[in-house]
């Protein structure tokens, strides 16, 4: 009779064991029976996923950003059900649809993309797999240095540039984008804020801007024909700042007009905190479409000491944005704080 009764409560145990497991793993209410039912071992594996999920590391996008990672949020919204335009700015639609999507998934309705709210916006992608989610994943493997086209189809190159970028990142090369793939994926671009500050102080390899740059349809020009930082006459984007690329692409995107970068990160020019060498600058070739644009969306607000006049960009009573008008050298030497 004892042993009876104690192999029942050995059951009920092990019951309680696996609805804790089932629920940690994001099992639902309809799926516990079948959980129930399941091998220690299945569970075990569907926990492991889930904490796989959990410890891999997110950035944090929010209102007031722009960038490649919001335009991932925006396209995989879309994917989830929440159309939402892709123009990678997180204004205030973009906010709505995320808030919308966190009350949906049980989460803080904060418009707040973290850790949680990506966890639960990622699809898992394979060959095969077509649509908006496809085009996030292409936009952030061209971010990260491995060019495709984001035409929202995975095929051959698409798997191939993903096995890529996953053999780099110590990942499975399996070809397959998952939580951990997404994860090294949207971090991995420079995007992030290592530094716990602004989320635009980080900085981007050449491959990797120029990577930016190329698929928002921005070109560069040099006297050499070089990309060498180290040489005056070469047009680099090594070390440049993720803050100043947003920048231009924000510029090319709002002005509709021709972008070409005609100076960079390299060596021989003013220095200084806020100078090209530490990312902050870029010079932009002058046309009438640029000038225009500029003149008619800042203000023109003091003369340097070499002549340029100084157009210039506020928000709440800081600069964000100047733009100094180099005539004689026939480009704008924009700086983005």
């Amino acid at each position: 009779m004892h042993k009876a009764k104690h192999r029942q409560k050995r059951r009920h145990i092990a019951s309680a064991t696996l609805l804790a497991s089932a629920l940690a793993a994001g099992i639902t209410a309809t799926a516990l029976p079948h959980a129930l039912a399941s091998t220690p071992a299945t569970v075990a594996q569907a926990g492991t996923a889930a904490s796989a999920t959990a410890q891999a590391s997110w950035p944090t996008v929010k209102s007031g950003q722009r960038g490649v990672d919001v335009t991932t949020v925006q396209l995989l919204l879309t994917a989830q059900g929440y159309t939402t335009d892709a123009d990678g700015i997180f204004g205030a639609g973009t906010a709505a649809k995320v808030k919308a999507f966190q009350k949906a998934k049980g989460l803080t309705a904060d418009g707040i993309v973290g850790p949680n709210t990506w966890a639960k916006l990622v699809i898992t992608l394979k060959t095969g797999s077509k649509g908006s989610a496809v085009k996030a994943l292409q936009r952030q493997l061209t971010d990260n240095g491995y060019t495709v086209t984001a035409d929202g189809i995975f095929g051959a190159g698409t798997a191939a540039k993903v096995k890529a970028f996953q053999k780099a990142k110590g990942l499975t090369a399996d070809g397959i984008v998952g939580p951990n793939t997404w994860a090294k994926l949207v971090s991995g671009g420079g995007s992030g804020n290592p530094g716990g500050g602004n989320p635009g102080s980080g900085k981007l390899s050449d491959a990797q801007a120029a990577a930016r740059l190329k698929a928002a349809g921005i070109t560069r020009s040099s006297t050499g024909n070089c990309t060498d930082r180290n040489r005056k006459n070469c047009t680099s984007f090594q070390d440049i700042r993720v803050g100043t690329i947003n920048g231009v692409i924000a510029l090319k995107k709002a002005s509709g007009c021709s972008i070409v970068i005609t100076g960079g990160t390299e060596v021989g020019h003013a220095g200084g905190t806020y100078s090209h060498w530490n990312g902050y600058k870029v010079d932009v070739r002058r046309t009438s479409c640029v000038t225009n644009y500029i003149e008619s969306h800042s203000k023109k607000h003091h003369k340097r000491g070499d002549g340029a006049w100084v157009w210039r960009v506020t928000s709440g009573g800081k600069t964000v944005i100047d733009y100094a008008d180099e005539r004689w050298a026939n480009h704008w030497d924009i700086t983005y704080y």
